[in-house]
């Protein structure tokens, strides 16, 4: 064996691996990085009794650890990753393998099936996944994550992500107006990701979307869905949302079209979730953390209106037939009538108002998340500063926000010790009151 040369032919393998699976090809990609990960594995087990050929070593573990899961070999991939954990002194290359680990660990846990079409089918799915973690920001439960977090993801995440398609499809597929709705079951239909890999340990999971051309689906569609979520994922839900990318996202994206991607990711992305979300680089199987949504963001990319009570009025929705008689005379009859369950929009506040105090004028608009339920009534929140009030009224809800942001400055003020969230919370209130001790 000559490893370097071996080596190099791997990561050829590799290459072309990838190449195949951004191309659609996923049969072909999943071969082509077994191939890759058998000469790998060669290479790594020729260096595993040689501790003085050190960091080639551990690179040479680390790569075929990596080879091996994409491959979706299980074993071979356990192998490397316990022998580097063990032997390596390497600490960029053990912490790589211990969140390869965690991929490793919920992969394990699936059954093989043997070689059989189901089992082709899930390594395809396991391969083309992306891998998320959800976790707490408090450890009210440890580091379990309720539920109700994992349930704001997904619903939040699958409308951004049917947004996000949905604009694809319009620009693949000719449309009339009038068939806007069918599109949307089309979407429904084909953008249904599923969950590839789990595991405790807050919550990590995996998940792909179909890939096998079903009911005739030309081959655009095909193409579209078996790529959505690695797209959605690369250009939309880890986008950094700088000043250039959002600039750029309004050049691609009409203003509707960012108000239905953005604004369910605004929510996963808050401050007041209550949990943090983890991704793993499907290269390194790294992880990172995607940073929140902040308010200035989302005055540059949300679309806010000024609201007052009577712009809310009784939320109805109602389907009505108009008639024109030869005379001119227009005749209206409603046949259906139904009160909204849910309504949410954004506006801008200037200042807030508390009862019997001074307003608070703000030295920057900022942006308040209103949200009507029939089961609960109006919420207004402003998530940065952690800050939300509910009532069943509009005008008792509106006050009951200002008198509750009011109070919590008050008290951040005369606190003489404040721990790291409350001085997170004060500086970030800082940005927007110029002389906090005024009103102390």
């Amino acid at each position: 064996m000559k490893p370097k040369l071996q080596h190099r032919e791997a990561m050829d393998y590799s290459f072309k691996a990838k190449q195949a699976l951004d191309e659609g090809d996923f049969d072909a990609s999943l071969e082509l990085y077994k191939t890759a990960a058998k000469l790998e594995s060669e290479v790594a087990d020729f260096y595993f009794d040689k501790p003085d050929l050190e960091p080639t070593r551990s690179i040479l573990v680390r790569s075929a650890a990596f080879l091996n899961l994409k491959a979706g070999q299980i074993e071979e991939a356990q192998k490397f990753i316990f022998f580097g954990l063990t032997n390596s002194k390497d600490e960029e290359v053990k912490e790589q393998l211990y969140d390869a680990l965690e991929i490793l660990v919920s992969l394990k846990n699936i059954n093989p099936f043997g070689q059989t079409k189901e089992y082709t089918y899930l390594s395809i799915l396991r391969q083309n996944s992306t891998h998320y973690t959800i976790e707490p920001t408090k450890l009210e439960f440890g580091h379990s994550v309720t539920l109700e977090m994992i349930k704001d993801f997904t619903d939040n995440y699958l409308k951004s992500l049917k947004a996000y398609a949905l604009t694809k499809v319009r620009r693949l597929v000719k449309f009339r107006d009038d068939s806007i709705s069918e599109l949307q079951k089309e979407i429904d239909r084909i953008i249904n990701p599923v969950i590839t890999n789990s595991s405790y340990g807050s919550f990590r999971f995996s998940i792909a979307n179909d890939w096998m051309k079903r009911n005739d689906e030309e081959k655009e569609i095909v193409n579209l869905k078996s790529n959505i979520v690695k797209n959605f994922h690369n250009e939309i839900f880890i986008n950094p949302l700088g000043e250039q990318e959002i600039t750029e996202i309004k050049e691609e994206f009409s203003e509707e079209e960012i108000n239905e991607i953005f604004r369910p990711l605004a929510k996963i992305k808050s401050n007041n979730s209550g949990y943090s979300i983890g991704v793993y680089d499907t290269d390194s199987f790294s992880k990172k953390y995607i940073p929140k949504i902040v308010n200035k963001q989302k005055k540059e990319l949300l679309t806010t209106k000024t609201l007052s009570q009577e712009d809310i009025g009784e939320l109805v929705t109602t389907i009505a037939h108009k008639r024109v008689s030869e005379k001119g005379k227009v005749s209206k009859k409603t046949i259906r009538s139904e009160e909204f369950k849910k309504y949410e929009t954004t506006f801008k506040l200037k200042e807030i108002v508390p009862k019997d105090k001074p307003s608070v004028l703000l030295s920057e608009e900022i942006l308040i998340d209103m949200l009507f339920d029939s089961n609960i009534g109006f919420t207004f929140s402003f998530d940065d500063f952690k800050i939300s009030y509910t009532d069943i009224e509009y005008q008792k809800a509106l006050d009951g926000f200002n008198n509750s942001f009011y109070s919590k400055i008050i008290s951040l003020i005369k606190k003489t010790d404040l721990n790291t969230e409350e001085n997170d919370d004060l500086k970030i209130i800082s940005r927007y009151i110029g002389n906090l001790d005024a009103l102390n």
